[in-house]
């Protein structure tokens, strides 16, 4: 009389049942956890990568910098040697003469500025030379594959 009523089996599938439930739950905490973690991962990784950008752009900025202390410099020695040219030319020439070397270097400059707008026109003629040529030889081949089926 002691089992009658199946009381001691139902007790063994209840607390079975309970086991299963209590390690479903360790799972899922694990589970829990590791996503936690992965997410921890990427807002780590993303915070280095903010960080590294930043540090980039810094070092951007200073080489930027240095670039253009290093060319203001430049333009200024040349500048400090053009006017110690002047005043030694002038001193030694006089102003009149000092006026016909600026005209002269006025003629240079413009002459490169010249040279270099033809070379820029001649650059555009070869280049849309090129486009007829590429033009042409996909119309012959073209006409090659389709009409005289040679491919």
């Amino acid at each position: 009389m002691a089992d009658q009523f199946g009381l001691s089996e139902s007790v063994k599938g209840f607390t079975n049942s309970l086991e299963a439930s209590r390690a479903a739950s360790k799972g899922l905490s694990q589970s829990i956890e590791n996503i936690q973690h992965d997410g921890l991962e990427v807002a780590q990784k993303q915070a280095n990568e903010r960080l590294r950008a930043r540090r980039e752009a810094e070092l951007k900025k200073q080489r930027a910098l240095i670039k253009a202390l290093d060319s203001w410099q430049k333009k200024k020695q040349i500048s400090d040697e053009e006017a110690k040219l002047k005043i030694d030319f002038v001193k030694k020439y006089g102003a009149k003469e000092w006026e016909a070397v600026l005209k002269i270097k006025l003629d240079i400059e413009n002459m490169q500025r010249k040279d270099n707008e033809e070379f820029q026109h001649d650059l555009k003629a070869v280049r849309r030379v090129q486009v007829w040529c590429f033009v042409a030889a996909l119309m012959v081949t073209l006409w090659l594959k389709f009409v005289l089926g040679a491919f």
